[in-house]
């Protein structure tokens, strides 16, 4: 009984908060939408907070915390639109160079990666399955023949959302928040030659990270070494 009435008053609180965010949203008060949005989703992370709290910051004049929220929603959910375009409209503002369209996105802008991961795991399974079963059965190339085309895409199927998300990747994605932006060195040292530079905004994987620096992958195949200090994780909660 008891922890139903705490279940029922933590409900009451979430729903609090959002309409709290939402009543300073409409207000104009962002920087307060902001705060309650961060509430919330430090009790229960979702795509669509995390949309909710970029579009607070972007408001709020916060493009960068706009950036890395609308980033992290697409990380939840790759199909939401809403984040995808507002993101790639900002990011032009910002003067972030558009990084080329990779298959990934493509796949993800499909199905999302852990869906694929799943089905894939499972049509293999079946696959595996209807080979004992098949060995058994007067239609024995048949069934084979089946079983084994469910192993061979179930396979491809769970690499490809293996491979799409960039949880399960051996790349970390962060984001560059430093106002400044960063240059990306030829070595961890700051009187190495800077490769390139890139603005506040930007998007990129983390290969390496050996504390004070972090050796970084920008799409288009460039590397090198940028301060950690000037990244932020995409991931909520991770640590480069």
């Amino acid at each position: 009984m008891k922890a139903g009435i705490v279940i029922l008053l933590m409900g009451f609180a979430a729903l609090a908060r959002a309409d709290e965010a939402g009543a300073a949203f409409a207000r104009g008060d962002f920087s307060a939408a902001a705060k309650a949005q961060e509430a919330e989703l430090a009790r229960q992370p979702s795509a669509e907070g995390y949309f909710n709290l970029g579009l607070a910051r972007q408001n709020a004049g916060d493009p960068v915390g706009a950036i890395l929220n609308y980033e992290r929603a697409l990380l939840l959910d790759p199909g939401l639109r809403d984040a995808r375009n507002a993101l790639s409209k900002l990011a032009a503002a910002q003067g972030v160079p558009a990084a080329p369209r990779t298959w990934r996105e493509d796949v993800t802008g499909v199905v999302h990666p852990e869906l694929l991961l799943t089905l894939g795991s499972t049509l293999a399974w079946v696959g595996a399955f209807g080979f004992l079963f098949a060995s058994q059965s007067s239609r024995r190339i048949g069934l084979m023949t089946l079983a084994g085309l469910a192993v061979l895409a179930g396979s491809a199927a769970a690499t490809a959302g293996w491979l799409a998300e960039a949880r399960l990747a051996g790349v970390r994605p962060a984001l560059v928040t430093a106002k400044e932006g960063a240059e990306v060195l030829s070595s961890p040292a700051n009187n190495s030659s800077a490769i390139l530079s890139v603005p506040a905004g930007t998007t990129l994987g983390v290969v390496s990270p050996r504390g004070a620096w972090s050796y970084v992958d920008l799409n288009g195949g460039v590397r090198g070494w940028v301060p950690t200090e000037r990244l932020t994780p995409i991931i909520p909660g991770e640590t480069l």
